[in-house]
Parts: structure tokens; sequence; C-alpha cells
């Protein structure tokens, strides 16, 4: 005890650091009954658009994984001309044998367009005045259609990649988009619908109620079908709450498909 010091002094600091102790005890339980009471308070909206033109949201496709919705493989009924026709009658001919070489995506390859839009797993839509920015949870892919008015680049200057060159316009609270510039080594279907690299997508978006997407699209490809191909997909809003999920292909991807269609194993020292 400093003998300078009134021994009042020194009680008054105890009780000081008795009180402070104390507290600090209390202090996980007053957070975590804070925290549990701001649980117990949240409730998650419905996002509400704030026109017929706002698409934003996160929407789940109600109508299968095939090309045609309800439909997969030849029961959709593709309208391919006799080269492409060949070309898919050996995808269906390998995967009858064991071996598929129809879908890429198996080999964690970019689902591409208009693939993209069946939307095996759920979509989010966010959107300005300058583009509609179309995000899968399937392989985390991203489309974007831009509408600010700009052209398709110079057809010698189009670099093709898996989901091409996207531009629309609005026609009342429809919109009418067009996709170009498109890779050739991507199919409709898991079940190997091809297409080439002259197709060309046209689209058509727009809500059909406030909790309901749609979105007509016509393959127009001389070279691979014998006329424009029009299908509409079904999409529906997501409940209050919902998110997605990541989604990374290639984590515990066990059984790679080679481009010959065969199914390797990869074992647990990295071994096949």
């Amino acid at each position: 005890m400093n003998p300078h010091r009134p021994a009042s002094s020194f009680a008054a600091r105890a009780a000081v650091l008795m009180v402070t102790a104390a507290c600090a005890s209390l202090l996980p339980a007053m957070v975590h009954a804070a925290a549990a009471a701001a649980k117990s308070e949240y409730v998650p909206k419905q996002y509400e658009p704030r026109s017929q033109r706002d698409f934003t949201g996160l929407w789940v496709n109600k109508d299968g994984i095939g090309w045609v919705p309800g439909r997969i493989g030849p029961k959709g009924e593709p309208p391919l001309t006799p080269e492409y026709a060949a070309i898919y009658a050996q995808h269906l001919k390998n995967a009858a044998a064991g071996r598929p070489t129809g879908d890429p995506t198996a080999a964690c390859l970019p689902q591409g367009m208009p693939r993209i839009m069946t939307m095996v797993y759920p979509m989010e839509v966010m959107q300005n005045d300058i583009q509609v920015n179309i995000f899968a949870e399937w392989n985390e892919q991203t489309r974007r259609i831009f509408i600010d008015g700009r052209p398709h680049p110079p057809a010698d200057e189009l670099d093709p990649t898996y989901y091409g060159h996207s531009i629309g316009h609005w026609e009342g609270n429809v919109l009418v988009a067009e996709t170009v510039g498109l890779r050739d080594d991507t199919n409709l279907e898991a079940t190997g619908i091809p297409h080439s690299g002259d197709l060309v997508v046209h689209e058509r978006i727009w809500l059909a109620d406030k909790n309901t997407l749609k979105d007509e699209i016509t393959l127009v490809d001389a070279k691979a079908y014998t006329k424009p191909w029009t299908v509409t997909k079904t999409y529906h809003r997501a409940e209050a709450g919902f998110s997605l999920l990541p989604y990374v292909c290639l984590e515990n991807n066990r059984n790679p498909i080679n481009e010959n269609g065969e199914i390797g194993v990869i074992l647990e020292d990295g071994g096949r």
C-alpha cells in the first residue's frame, strides 16, 4: 500500500475493479442475447419488382434439364441437318456404350450459351441502364446483355467465346436480345445436341407476373438446324431468404471424362 495515498482511494479502486470484472463476465452472455434477439427479429423479404422491366432477383427453372422443357434427348425432336444429326447420333451411341462424349461440362468446362439458360441450378439477375447480368450458380458463370445501344463488334473482330456477345433493347416490357460469336464446341444439353459456330440466339424475356420470368429462345443456325428452333423457358422467383451456393466443379471430381468419353478414376493418393 502506498503510504502517501489515503486508504479510501484504494477501497474505491478495488470497488471499481470488482464492478469491471463483473461486467466483463456478463459480456459474452449479453452479446449472445443481443445476437439471438436480432436473429429472432429478422424476417426475409421477398423482392418486389420496381416495374415490368425489372427482372432483378433469384430465379429457379422448373422445366427440367433438357433443352426442350419437359423433354430430353431425341424426345425433344431436334431439327438437325443430316451432318449434325450424324454428330448427335454418335454422341448417343457413345453414351449407350458407356463412353459419353456429349457433355463437355462433365470435364468441368463451361456450359456456354444457350445451354446456360436451362439453369439446372438457380440464377440471379442484376441489371442497370447499361446491361442485364445473368449469374448462374452452375459453374459460377455470368452472361451479360448490353442494353445501352451498342452494336455487335464487326464479324472480323468477333472472338468466339462460351457466351458470345449479347445486345438487347426493349419492346414495351419485353427485353429483345441477340447473341452472336459463340464457340461451336458446346452443346444444348447433356445428351449432346450440337450447334455450329454460325449459331445466332434470339431471345424475348419478360415478366409473366411478378414471380414468373419467361425466356422465349429461338436458335437460328442453317448449318446445324433445318429451321429456326424455338423453346420457352420458365423460371419462378425463389422464396424469400434463398441464396446461391458456391459451385466448384473441380473440387473432389474423382471421375474425369477424357476426350474419348472414357471415365477415369482419381485415387486418394493422386494415382489413376
